[in-house]
């Protein structure tokens, strides 16, 4: 049997260690040791963090009061700061605004085991401006598909098809590069005229696994510097693999001014539903703003749900 005295200090001792890898993960750059664990955890900081304000109360409820009290005032402060971390680097959605741009981004997930087909059938149903499919071997053999419909889709190759960009119309520019040396051409960036006339940036790109933190932190490096040099309007949409909330999209911020959605949708894992992390962005700079951001294609195949974002342009 297990004493109240026992039970509530295990209690407590979990709410500390909660709280403690809730706000204290972020601080740990990724070239540490600890660096990989501190990526995973600090994209899991809200839930952590509630975690540890739960388990809190079941301390304080069986008798610790003081220390109890202390962890959940702790956890609720937390909590506040990561709250306000995020308004300062994410931007409100204008659902008043008509949008000059609808993007769909969705990671295909190279393991996909339904036809392509289906996946790019899927994709052109909501009838997007420009569909942008990640680990996108998964969907090369319907590329025809794409082709009928937009005048522009990025070369893909067997075997090294990684980012595929379809545009309704050709871009004034187009390019592709490799932001680390183990998946190249991750990174493509296409320079888009509007119906009406106007332009924009658009990056889309998927970033490394967390826990590879010698290539991430060069990648991230990479990031920023190709994302601060894009002028005027810009998007970058992509599977970042972190929260909004995390280290990395904080890095991401401070050196190139972009912002994410103040309503994130979760993506990841796809079973989780609305219930997952976060860990696929829209980020907007440079006057370009979200109207809308909308899931898509959790029955699709992937570990990922996608992402349906309509942009307005100044």
């Amino acid at each position: 049997m297990i004493w109240k005295p026992e039970l509530s200090g295990a209690l407590a001792m979990a709410a500390a260690l909660a709280l403690v890898a809730g706000a204290g993960a972020r601080f740990i750059p990724g070239s540490s040791a600890a660096g990989p664990l501190a990526r995973i955890l600090d994209s899991l900081a809200p839930w952590l963090l509630a975690g540890a304000l739960m388990l809190a109360l079941g301390a304080t409820a069986l008798g610790l009061c003081r220390l109890g009290a202390g962890l959940m005032a702790a956890a609720l402060v937390a909590l506040a700061g990561l709250g306000a971390l995020h308004l300062r680097q994410s931007l409100p959605a204008l659902p008043g605004q008509t949008p000059d741009l609808r993007i769909l981004f969705f990671n295909a997930c190279i393991e996909n085991e339904l036809p392509a087909e289906t996946i790019v059938r899927a994709a052109l149903g909501p009838d997007p401006d420009i569909i942008i499919f990640a680990e996108a071997e998964a969907i090369a053999a319907a590329l025809p598909l794409l082709q009928a419909r937009y005048d522009f889709v990025s070369p893909c190759q067997p075997g090294a098809c990684q980012i595929v960009l379809a545009a309704r119309s050709r871009p004034r520019r187009f390019w592709t590069m490799s932001l680390n040396p183990a998946w190249p051409d991750r990174y493509a960036v296409a320079e888009i005229e509007t119906a009406g006339g106007k332009r924009v940036f658009l990056a889309g790109l998927q970033l490394l696994k967390p826990w590879m933190s010698g290539l991430a932190d060069t990648e991230l490096e990479r990031l920023t510097a190709q994302l601060g040099w894009l002028p005027g309007p810009a998007v970058a949409i992509g599977d970042f693999n972190a929260a909004p909330w995390s280290r990395t999209l904080s890095l991401i911020h401070r050196d190139t001014g972009m912002a994410t959605a103040r309503l994130p949708r979760a993506t990841w894992p796809v079973a989780a539903g609305r219930f997952g992390v976060p860990i696929d962005q829209v980020l907007v700079g440079g006057g370009a703003r979200l109207v809308r951001l909308s899931p898509f294609g959790e029955d699709l195949g992937s570990n990922h749900r996608g992402l349906l974002a309509e942009i307005t342009l100044p």
